[in-house]
């Protein structure tokens, strides 16, 4: 796990730099990121979940089997924790644990 702060200004100098645009090149689970490249994905679409430290973006990234075998979506989850906010991943609605991989 990285101790660089994510930014926004910084996900546009890595595409600017490397012509990845992709949140997820830049992104990492468990990277802690400045809370403006938390209101950007805030604001650029209703979120599926919000509250006080908490946010899920309103696009699926992805829908994944359960353990129940229901076919769930994923969401791209930032949490805030110990005054920080972190990129959680992929996860289901209202949890923050990490299904891109699963």
């Amino acid at each position: 796990m990285s101790t660089e702060i994510k930014t926004l200004n910084g996900w546009t100098d890595f595409a600017d730099r490397t012509g990845r645009t992709s949140i997820y090149e830049y992104l990492r689970k468990g990277d802690i990121v400045e809370e403006s490249l938390v209101d950007y994905f805030m604001n650029i679409m209703p979120p599926r979940a919000i509250s006080y430290g908490y946010l899920q973006v309103g696009e699926p990234y992805n829908h994944i089997y359960d353990i129940d075998h229901r076919l769930r979506a994923t969401y791209m989850t930032f949490a805030e924790c110990d005054g920080k906010w972190r990129f959680y991943g992929n996860c289901f609605a209202y949890e923050t644990i990490d299904r891109t991989y699963c």
